[in-house]
């Protein structure tokens, strides 16, 4: 494969007009790290892996499989989400905005052959951050612990009201973003951890960016988790539940683009249901007014969550 100086490949013969970056973090993983990069399709330009403080011989073997397919950059321990805003902020500043990022771990729990349906939608010009979604995989999520199972369905809930849009598996990290969205991004306002793709949809969902999920095999080998769940989960939890809130403050009082009467009702009934809570104490009946409300006010807010969506996708 002929490649250009920018270390992109020759486009003259025709292909995939947007670049693909592949960046992979991965900490001490010099058992799984040359089959991850070797498993990467060709259709991917360059291929962007951060050591993030690895003891072990992670970075000299990928450094010895990229060969001219891609290089190695270093971070002292930052976490899976500093690692990828690394290669992201790396990406841009050396490509450009015309590319998708493709986000692939280095523990090879990420298919390759799914690679193509990931970034397609960003090709097309369909969404700005598409993630895969295990559970819309034929297989579903073959392999996965019960534990996971259950966190990623509370998670997933918890995620889909923080950002405003529905999501069905917010756990999965293989992604794909436009270099717009990237260009754009408030990087020094980032989730350095493993909850990342809680964060990042959050934002995403908050900025009304157009979020898409695509079916993807879930795969689960020798690779080591080096997640504590329940310091994990109660962390993640606590960030989304702020983050309910700040949207709810940004969309419904504080937006010039909500209409005058959306963000009455909207920001009322919220603080009405929430209030009949605390007046369910000495008036059990209470209760009966966020039973009815919560439901109209997933109605409304889903309606305005698309206005948004529509309205960015007209600026593309």
């Amino acid at each position: 494969m002929i490649r250009s100086n920018n270390g992109f490949k020759d486009r003259s013969m025709g292909c995939v007009a947007m670049r693909v970056v592949v960046v992979m973090p991965a900490r001490n993983e010099e058992l799984l790290i040359c089959d991850s990069i070797q498993s990467i399709p060709e259709i991917v330009d360059w291929i962007v892996v951060v050591d993030d403080g690895s003891k072990d011989d992670t970075k000299a073997k990928a450094e010895v499989v990229l060969e001219s397919r891609g290089e190695v950059i270093s971070t002292s321990g930052l976490g899976v989400g500093g690692a990828i805003r690394v290669g992201c902020q790396h990406t841009l500043a050396r490509f450009g905005r015309d590319c998708v990022v493709v986000i692939m771990a280095g523990d090879g729990q990420m298919d390759p052959a799914d690679l193509d349906a990931i970034i397609e939608p960003v090709i097309n010009h369909l969404a700005d951050h598409v993630k895969g979604n295990r559970w819309l995989h034929p297989d579903g999520p073959k392999g996965m612990p019960l534990v996971r199972k259950m966190g990623t369905w509370w998670l997933s809930r918890l995620t889909s009201l923080a950002a405003g849009i529905k999501i069905r598996d917010s756990q999965c990290g293989y992604t794909a973003t436009s270099g717009d969205m990237l260009s754009i991004w408030d990087w020094e306002n980032n989730w350095e951890g493993y909850g990342y793709p809680n964060w990042w949809l959050m934002q995403a969902g908050r900025k009304s960016f157009r979020v898409a999920e695509v079916p993807v095999r879930s795969i689960y080998g020798s690779e080591q988790s080096g997640i504590s769940i329940p310091r994990f989960f109660l962390s993640v939890s606590f960030m989304l539940w702020k983050g309910v809130w700040a949207r709810g403050v940004d969309w419904y009082i504080l937006s010039s683009e909500t209409k005058p009467f959306t963000k009455l009702k909207v920001s009322g009934l919220w603080f009405i249901s929430w209030s009949s809570f605390l007046a369910a104490i000495y008036l059990p009946w209470a209760l009966i007014i966020p039973i009815i409300s919560f439901p109209y006010l997933a109605l409304l807010d889903n309606k305005e969550s698309k206005r948004r969506t529509r309205q960015r996708g007209s600026w593309q």
